[in-house]
């Protein structure tokens, strides 16, 4: 079944960036593209393959302009069963991608645990990913490094990330697979330093595999610069550049 077509100041320290695009390196997600502020200057920006035509999804024209969307503001559903804390169980549409990739994101995206980032891929993962558990466990490895955190062993009490989805766009979409886009809040706290927030955007790439939306194997390709869709949420740029609204 397929239901695409129905749609019913502080400046973070170099190694944090790269801690969080570690995390993405090591889950072959893509790229985590933050900002200080607002944007950064202007970069050339390819669009992505496979984009649907203009009009039928969220996306961008082949110039690299936002396309007319037919999706608008999106209420996120609850998956149908919790399984290791991670809800699962999302219907095929894409209402239920972009939830799914709400949910993956929060869930690897808030830890500095590598046995729970382990734990939440095993869950997630497409079953053709047979060492995503040991790769997504990376992830919060190069995190902790970054952020100047032992990186084994327990942490001191206040040391935490939180990533926090706030709109999306919808990409790639095939009968059985989707990208999708997050512009998302990172927010970070170590004992000693503070917290820190900045925006970026967070990409995701499902599959349809066993009845859920799934994250499948790195599929080798170069990952797609993303910088130039940061914005500020809700506000007349975030449009302009084709994010829609997360309701919950």
């Amino acid at each position: 079944m397929n239901q695409f077509l129905d749609r019913p100041r502080r400046r973070i320290l170099p190694l944090l960036l790269l801690g969080v695009v570690g995390l993405l390196a090591f889950v072959a997600i893509g790229v985590a593209i933050e900002s200080d502020n607002g944007p950064r200057g202007p970069k050339a920006y390819t669009p992505p393959a496979a984009i649907p035509p203009p009009g039928s999804v969220t996306g961008v024209e082949s110039t690299g302009s936002p396309a007319p969307g037919v999706i608008g503001p999106l209420q996120l559903i609850h998956g149908e069963r919790l399984v290791n804390g991670v809800q699962l169980g999302y219907p095929h549409s894409t209402v239920g991608a972009v939830s799914a990739a709400v949910e993956y994101w929060r869930q690897l995206g808030s830890t500095l645990e590598p046995d729970r980032a382990a734990a939440v891929a095993r869950v997630v993962a497409a079953d053709s990913w047979s060492d995503a558990a040991d790769t997504l466990a990376q992830g919060p490895v190069a995190t902790r490094k970054a952020l100047g955190l032992p990186a084994k062993g327990q942490l001191q009490p206040g040391a935490s990330v939180i990533l926090s989805p706030v709109e999306y766009q919808v990409r790639s979409v095939g009968p059985g697979s989707v990208q999708v886009l997050l512009l998302a809040t990172y927010t970070t706290s170590v004992p000693g330093t503070g917290m820190q927030t900045r925006m970026g955007v967070y990409p995701l790439d499902l599959v349809w595999s066993a009845g859920d939306w799934r994250i499948p194997a790195p599929s080798g390709n170069p990952t797609t610069d993303y910088t130039s869709l940061t914005a500020e949420p809700g506000t007349p740029q975030a449009s302009a550049k084709g994010w829609q609204e997360l309701k919950r």
